[in-house]
């Protein structure tokens, strides 16, 4: 007897507290950026932009979507396109740390025992 597949809980993003603070305060921060911040991190880079904007479109239906249909019981559900903006998507950086540390798993690291050790030196006050 096999066990129930899951059912799949899409995610949203829009509900989240990160994505209501970036999508508030980005404005503010791009016009604030020039006098606050230009001095100690540099130039604005527009390449910011594209990304924040492609977080802020992330998961929502109106920006594109695949219809996904189950052949043996017709199950179907519509998924949400990704921005795949790695290291600022909680989504998009979880699912490719996932994705990376099976390839490492299967790929990479050989069948046998493993041993992680962390050599640090101490801090003296």
């Amino acid at each position: 007897m096999s066990l129930p597949a899951a059912v799949y809980r899409p995610r949203d993003p829009q509900s989240s507290d990160y994505y209501h603070c970036v999508g508030d305060y980005f404005a503010t921060f791009v016009q604030d950026y020039d006098n606050r911040f230009s001095r100690q991190y540099g130039f604005w880079r527009p390449y910011i932009e594209q990304v924040i904007y492609r977080y802020l479109d992330c998961g929502d239906l109106h920006n594109g979507f695949a219809r996904v249909k189950c052949k043996d019981c017709g199950y179907e559900y519509l998924l949400t396109f990704s921005c795949k903006r790695c290291h600022f998507c909680p989504s998009c950086h979880q699912k490719r740390a996932v994705k990376f540390g099976e390839w490492l798993c299967m790929d990479v690291l050989k069948k046998i025992p493993h041993r992680h050790f962390v050599f640090r030196i101490p801090v003296i006050s």
